[in-house]
C-alpha cells in the first residue's frame, strides 16, 4: 500500500505518506487507519504528505467529490486538526483541493496547507 503511517510522540503528531496512485479503497482504508491511531494514542495532528502522488481516485472528478461527502459520514472528530504537504503534480493538487474543499463545506475538521512536516508542527503549536 502507497500508504504509512508514522507516529511521533514527541512531536505528538502522525505523519501520514502517501505515494503513488492512490485508489478508492486506498483512500477508505487510510481513514479507517487515521480513526485507529487517535483512538490509540490520543494524538490529534495529523501531516498527511501527498508531495509523491501521482494521482487518485483514477483522476475522476465525481469520485473525488464523493469521497469528499463520504468523509465526514466516517465522523472525525472535529477536534482534530490535518496539516496537508500537496502533492508536486498541478492536476492532482488541484484534484486534492477539490476534495478538501468538499469536505470543508461539510464540517470537516480544521485543515491547513504547508510546505513541509516543520511548517506543520510550527501550526500545531499555535
Amino acid at each position: 500500500m502507497p500508504i504509512k503511517f508514522q507516529t511521533f510522540e514527541k512531536d505528538n503528531a502522525v505523519l501520514i505518506t502517501t505515494s503513488g496512485d492512490i485508489s478508492e479503497e486506498e483512500i477508505t482504508a487510510m481513514r479507517i487507519k487515521t480513526l485507529e491511531v487517535l483512538s490509540e494514542t490520543g494524538i490529534q495532528n495529523f501531516v498527511v504528505d501527498m508531495t509523491h502522488v501521482n494521482s487518485f481516485l483514477e483522476h475522476s472528478t465525481a469520485k473525488t467529490y464523493e469521497m469528499g461527502k463520504e468523509f465526514v459520514e466516517m465522523e472525525f472528530p472535529l477536534f482534530m486538526r490535518t496539516a496537508v504537504i500537496l502533492p508536486a503534480n498541478q492536476k492532482v493538487k488541484e484534484q486534492a483541493e477539490l476534495l478538501h474543499l468538499v469536505e470543508i463545506n461539510r464540517a470537516r475538521p480544521e485543515l491547513q496547507y504547508v510546505a513541509s512536516y516543520e511548517e506543520a508542527l510550527a501550526w500545531f503549536r499555535r
